[in-house]
């Protein structure tokens, strides 16, 4: 298990273990917050942005962490968003952009061995990651590890039931959602569409609710909110009550979101 990182640890490279070690690390006596261009993200980050504003007492300097961060996009977004120095991302590979890179706040880690002591963070998201990290359980005992009592964690993940997903992936060409909903069929097809077979199934809703109450208090289900935010100002929004109706609301939504909190 890789050493544990007290917090407040910022500046937080000074403080890694040197097997994680910070992308494009600065020079130790750098304390300020780089001035770097804020990247698209999609519109589940600012969903979480805006529900943690509500949660979160914002007048007090906080921590954070992204679980499962892929290119850290999305904690440079948050960062600039919250314009919080204490929130960092966390992901098995480093294929982190030049942004995120640049902003030093991006570390090589382990879901399933968060490289953080126990209860030091303030909020937790992960954003399509628990269906990648091999032990959605494990996964979810850390982060709950982490969390101080009362703090937040915001968590979305492909529906496992969907028809078709994709749709509203904003960085996905056409082409790429027709290939990807054409590998989903064919693995469902085949018996194989399930996490463990590295397909890109998810959870059920009903799942998802069970893995967060077991370790979680006051677990809010956001699929029907998440869903009429993102599609607000759009020409489907009239689709809505339909796609949302609740004898198909588990097969129409490409994704499940929810928030709850570390009980106190």
């Amino acid at each position: 298990m890789p050493k544990q990182i007290s917090l407040p640890f910022f500046p937080w490279y000074s403080a890694l273990h040197p097997g994680l070690e910070a992308a494009g690390r600065p020079k130790a006596n750098r304390e300020f917050m780089p001035v770097t261009p804020i990247p698209p993200v999609a519109a589940m980050v600012h969903h979480c942005c805006d529900l943690l504003r509500q949660k979160l007492d914002c007048t007090r300097k906080l921590s954070g962490l992204v679980v499962g961060c892929g290119n850290g996009n999305e904690v440079v977004y948050m960062r600039r968003t919250f314009l919080y120095d204490h929130l960092v991302g966390v992901d098995v590979e480093e294929t982190f952009s030049p942004e995120a890179r640049a902003e030093h706040c991006v570390i090589r880690g382990d879901a399933l061995h968060l490289p953080f002591a126990s209860g030091t963070l303030d909020f937790a998201a992960a954003f399509h990651s628990m269906e990648h990290v091999g032990d959605a359980k494990t996964a979810l005992d850390e982060v709950r590890r982490v969390l101080r009592p009362g703090a937040w964690f915001y968590v979305g993940v492909p529906n496992s039931r969907r028809l078709v997903g994709y749709l509203g992936s904003f960085d996905a060409t056409t082409w790429q959602k027709i290939t990807w909903n054409l590998t989903d069929w064919i693995a469902r097809a085949r018996g194989k569409f399930k996490n463990e077979y590295g397909a890109h199934a998810g959870f059920e809703r009903r799942e998802l609710l069970e893995l967060l109450r077991d370790r979680f208090g006051d677990v809010q289900l956001l699929t029907e909110d998440f869903i009429r935010y993102k599609y607000a100002g759009s020409p489907l929004r009239g689709l809505l009550k339909l796609l949302l109706a609740p004898s198909i609301i588990d097969y129409s939504t490409s994704s499940h979101y929810a928030i709850c909190q570390k009980r106190l």
